[in-house]
């Protein structure tokens, strides 16, 4: 009893940050294991290089739908990231597509500084944003080779790198 008592404060300040905690991250858990359990939302977009991409098409690939913002901070700083993945695993059948709902000259100037090595796409009215469910920046969606969400994550994940690896080529390294 000494022990509560000589950590009163230490033990309600500790209830306070991990109630905060799992009242902010509990949900956003639910919402990605109700989006897993369901079938990858189709869509037909076009990339601003012009190449047009459905997830009907990509069947057979692994494909991560990096859902950014051109001011979200997090995102910037998993652009060199997945760069690095998709320029190794390209060939190995990855597909990235980065998905924004900006308009097209912010983004193009973001571009211009900071260069994206996969395609980029403006989900113009939102629309592929509002399918998939996104409520915060970045959010990643992993869809396998038979078109099966197999992970989503939101935030940034140091990680992620290695999960992708993991999917396409069977290993870590």
């Amino acid at each position: 009893m000494g022990f509560i008592k000589r950590n009163a404060v230490t033990l309600v300040l500790f209830a306070l940050v991990l109630g905060f905690v799992l009242y902010r991250r509990v949900p956003a858990y639910l919402e990605n294991k109700r989006a897993m359990e369901q079938p990858p939302a189709q869509f037909q977009a076009t990339s601003l290089t012009g190449t047009s991409y459905s997830l009907e098409s990509l069947k057979g690939k692994f494909v991560v739908l990096s859902f950014w913002a051109t001011w979200c901070m997090p995102c910037r700083a998993e652009i060199p990231i997945l760069n690095s993945i998709y320029e190794e695993l390209h060939d190995d059948g990855l597909v990235i597509l980065g998905i924004t709902a900006e308009e097209n000259a912010v983004v193009q100037d973001f571009l211009a500084d900071r260069p994206v090595s996969y395609p980029v796409i403006l989900d113009e009215y939102g629309s592929i944003t509002n399918r998939y469910s996104v409520q915060a920046y970045p959010t990643l969606v992993l869809i396998d080779q038979d078109g099966n969400v197999v992970d989503r994550a939101m935030g940034l994940d140091p990680l992620i790198k290695w999960k992708i690896r993991k999917r396409v080529t069977g290993s870590y390294l």
